[in-house]
């Protein structure tokens, strides 16, 4: 029998809102109307301790930068709960660290093989799949664990893999979600990684052995902060276009990949030579055909790593390497802000300069290539993007519609109630606040999110005065784009 009490795992508590969930919204209605109460329920995972000093990782699945866990706790077997403090998370893996304050974990012993293996036969070591882990909304239930036998083989043809991310598949057992972040022991029972549960189902569920996930918790315990995925700096549109309606002869069908529109100065794509109407059609020797799928290979790739870019310029095709970089920031929002910060950082210091100074050239070649990429950002957001993708990410805020309810509650026969607002954006400097309700903007009573765009686009760079109601009272505030 395995000695359980040597696998350095704890279990890792937390309350989740499941009216909150990605989905659920959609899925679940009130009788009148109304926002869903809160449905709260425990979840509970297992915990890896990284080290001697109290830092645990784990997969939180719901848990984003922007959206940290709250409430959490871990628990040895036999032990009390311990309140833990959530430091950051890679997105990428979706592995969290956490800091138990003041509890006395113990590591436990890691897999030290100087050269990791292609195959290994491996004990997965989790929740058995058939254990329900949220029987009481009270006291959530701590399962015993269970040590299945199975097989691991690295990953060598995934387009994420490389020697900074040697990553793994597990070929068995199958692997369920209630089993997610569960650990791999080698055959001395030393802990040889991680495994990650693939959400949807899909795909190969993937095993990070112990190197990755120390680089990713020292990363996280030093900075204190999340770790972005990587970023190309470029955008584009879907390159295989419907011939004209005009167009009799038949046409060869056009190569679907994306078409490189603009390329931030300075950015890995620039310095690997990617110029603009270059057509991407495979990253890593994956083919691509849209840019919400680049966009979705972009997100699961590391910063620092390079990938390489199969382009097709005029009848040629290239292959160029990029060393990719971490992103801005995390959220689109929070991008455009970070975007436009640095086009006003370099505006700043241009108007700083004399005339005469020898830099000039430089920064105003600088300062027209970062406008043109943010236009160019402005430009995709406004043609293609969605209402509540347009107000989210060139104005800074969300809102939803008001029920009947809601307009009793906040006194306002009309309007939009703002249910966030993203630090450091327009709304933000506007004095624009979460549980305003947006009743008139300029001269136009506000119904609807299209009443809210078009009063919103219609003023271009000019201010506009919006009222909204707060605290049941009318108030006027200035919206400065």
């Amino acid at each position: 029998m395995r000695r359980t009490e040597a696998h350095g795992w704890v279990w890792v508590s937390r309350t989740i809102d499941l009216a909150q969930q990605p989905g659920v919204e959609e899925n679940l209605m009130t009788l009148d109307g109304g926002p869903l109460a809160p449905m709260r329920k425990p979840s509970v995972t297992l915990g890896l301790v990284i080290d001697d000093e109290g830092h645990i990782l784990t997969r939180m699945v719901e848990a984003t930068p922007d959206n940290p866990p709250v409430n959490v706790s871990v628990r040895m077997q036999g032990g009390r709960p311990v309140a833990a403090k959530f430091l950051g998370m890679d997105t990428v893996t979706g592995l969290c660290v956490l800091k138990a304050e003041g509890a006395s974990l113990a590591e436990p012993a890691f897999s030290n093989s100087p050269e990791l293996p292609r195959h290994l036969r491996i004990q997965l070591y989790g929740f058995h799949p058939r254990v329900n882990q949220n029987t009481s909304v009270i006291t959530p239930l701590y399962p015993r664990c269970n040590t299945f036998p199975g097989q691991i083989v690295k990953a060598v043809e995934d387009f994420r893999f490389n020697s900074d991310n040697p990553i793994y598949y597990l070929l068995s057992p199958q692997l369920t979600v209630a089993q997610d972040c569960s650990l791999i022991l080698d055959n001395d029972d030393s802990v040889f990684g991680v495994a990650v549960y693939n959400i949807g189902g899909e795909g190969n569920h993937l095993v990070y052995p112990v190197s990755r996930l120390r680089t990713i918790a020292q990363s996280i315990i030093k900075s204190h902060a999340s770790i972005s995925y990587g970023w190309l700096g470029a955008t584009g549109q879907a390159a295989a276009r419907p011939a004209p309606a005009h167009v009799s002869r038949p046409q060869a069908p056009a190569e679907p990949g994306v078409q490189i529109l603009n390329i931030a100065p300075d950015s890995p794509a620039e310095k690997a030579g990617v110029k603009p109407q270059d057509v991407v059609v495979a990253v890593n020797d994956q083919r691509i055909a849209t840019p919400e799928q680049m966009v979705l290979m972009m997100k699961q790739i590391s910063p620092d790593n390079e990938v390489s870019l199969k382009v097709k310029r005029g009848n040629e095709y290239k292959l160029l390497k990029a060393k990719l970089t971490s992103a801005p920031a995390i959220g689109p929002e929070q991008q455009f802000v970070a975007f436009n910060r640095k086009l006003d950082a370099i505006e700043k210091e241009l108007n700083s300069l004399p005339p005469t100074d020898p830099n000039r050239p430089h920064l105003e070649n600088l300062k027209d290539g970062w406008r043109k990429f943010v236009n160019g950002l402005v430009d995709g957001i406004w043609n293609q993007a969605p209402p509540d993708v347009r107000l989210r990410v060139l104005y800074g805020f969300e809102v939803q519609t008001l029920t009947g309810q809601l307009m009793n509650y906040f006194a306002a026969p009309n309007g939009l109630l703002v249910s966030n607002v993203s630090e450091n954006t327009v709304a933000a400097r506007s004095d624009l606040q979460a549980g305003d309700v947006i009743v008139e903007a300029g001269a136009k009573s506000i119904k609807t999110l299209a009443d809210l765009i078009d009063a919103l686009d219609s003023a271009g760079g000019s201010s506009l005065e919006i009222t909204v109601a707060r605290s049941r009272e009318r108030q006027k505030i200035t919206f400065r784009r």
